[in-house]
């Protein structure tokens, strides 16, 4: 929470965003997808997990996940182009020396500079910044150059290795494309990461280092590896290998582990006064932060953490809990962390709000996930609807005192609502966005 002496804070609004997810490669597609129930978890396609071939190498078990939320029909060029036709030779080059999750920032960035209306050459360099967050990094490149390496040699290796892993190269490379001079920089804090990057961004401009920043997440670790080491962990939903859709289960009797997932979400916020000297569309304030850490354990959330991140959110945007009308939980579909969760809500606000779990539909896109559910929440305000919750065919019994959405949208007017992302190692961070009414 901020100190007391400091003084006139601007205020930040939302004003573009853009999407490339397991539901859709925009904002549009992916929010119409969501709002009609359909889930965007299938098998992997990414790499040849359902083969035998590749369960043999890697000596699966007989329940070992090969589903996830990848994103569909990504193509660098077309996607971009979407939002960027005057592509340049330069843009069509990062495809060779950047990894996907760089890709799926890239093109996000610049869905979101459309719907903002904005042309980064009207814009002061030194006002406009990045932050853009990830949980992994290029770990598909990774695994790709030791493969390389150990069946070929060092000269197998791509020299385009280094810049396509790195973690900030997200957020380097959309910076470099839209010529930003301002703050540039990248968070990995596991899976609070995408909410952590829109928070310091929201300071950054507050505290008047910037005019508009774009914020975000970016994510694309679905890779043997990844998911080894997360099955290993127990984390990974299994067993639905034939029903990729009920996999993933938030606040449900039957939840047993996240489903992997990828993609980008990135926000434009931008400072109020900027926003309305030039007519921006306003599609929401963003009017608090809470970030804190568990101290407690690297994968046990501890209830008091998640509780304490919220009341400084609410705090920072200078609200009562009662008027929260919505939150965008967390809700990873593992037992412990819905569970711990649920308790957090139900202690903090006791008035009920509607609760609803997107990644029943979405999967998890550990760094990017608080990116995207930070638009779906923006949405959500700005829409007045609140989306579905897949899969709760019966609520766990330490889960029932929530307003959880079902398998239909909830329509009705949102004063502000709340977004939560809880990362491996305790760390927290909690959002808050109200409806704009103005000054």
């Amino acid at each position: 929470m901020l100190s007391g002496k400091i003084i006139n804070l601007k205020r930040v609004v939302i004003t573009g965003m853009g999407l490339v997810s397991p539901l859709g490669n925009n904002v549009a597609a992916s929010w119409q997808n969501l709002l009609a129930g359909r889930s965007g978890l299938d098998r992997i396609k990414k790499f040849a997990a359902a083969t035998p071939a590749f369960q043999e190498q890697y000596k699966t078990p007989a329940d070992f996940p090969l589903i996830a939320g990848e994103v569909k029909d990504f193509d660098f060029k077309e996607v971009l182009a979407a939002s960027k036709p005057d592509l340049t030779k330069e843009d069509l080059k990062l495809a060779k020396y950047t990894d996907d999750f760089t890709q799926y920032a890239l093109c996000a960035s610049y869905e979101a500079l459309q719907q903002a209306k904005l042309k980064p050459a009207d814009l002061d360099p030194e006002r406009l910044g990045t932050i853009i967050a990830t949980g992994m990094g290029g770990v598909a490149s990774w695994e790709e150059a030791y493969r390389k390496l150990h069946e070929g040699g060092v000269k197998k290796v791509s020299p385009f290795m280094v810049p396509r892993l790195l973690p900030n190269l997200a957020a380097g490379n959309v910076a470099i494309s839209i010529g930003a001079q301002g703050p540039n920089t990248a968070l990995s804090s596991a899976c609070a990461a995408g909410g952590q990057a829109i928070g310091a961004a929201f300071r950054s401009i507050q505290l008047g280092e910037a005019d508009v920043m774009l914020a975000g997440g970016a994510e694309a670790a679905i890779t043997p590896l990844t998911i080894a080491g997360f099955y290993r962990m127990g984390a990974l939903a299994t067993g639905f290998n034939d029903n990729p859709a009920a996999a993933s289960r938030p606040f449900d009797q039957g939840h047993a582990g996240f489903v992997i997932a990828e993609g980008a979400g990135i926000l434009v916020l931008e400072e109020l006064t900027h926003a309305l000297n030039r007519g921006a569309p306003i599609l929401a304030e963003l009017a608090g932060f809470g970030m804190c850490g568990d101290g407690h354990h690297i994968t046990d959330p501890d209830l008091q953490g998640a509780i304490r991140c919220m009341r400084r959110a609410l705090a920072d945007a200078g609200l009562e809990p009662q008027e929260i009308d919505y939150i965008n939980p967390h809700a990873t579909s593992t037992p412990v962390g819905d569970r711990n969760e649920a308790r957090a809500i139900g202690q903090l606000f006791p008035h009920r709000p509607l609760v609803s779990a997107t990644k029943s539909q979405t999967g998890h896109l550990l760094g990017a996930a608080g990116a995207m559910e930070a638009i779906y929440t923006v949405l959500s305000v700005s829409h007045g609807i609140i989306p579905p919750t897949l899969n709760l065919d019966q609520i766990d019994p330490e889960c029932t005192h929530l307003a959880v959405t079902s398998n239909q949208p909830v329509s009705g007017a949102i004063r502000a609502a709340l977004s939560n992302s809880f990362g491996f190692g305790g760390t927290n961070a909690a959002l808050v966005f109200k409806a704009y009414r103005g000054n």
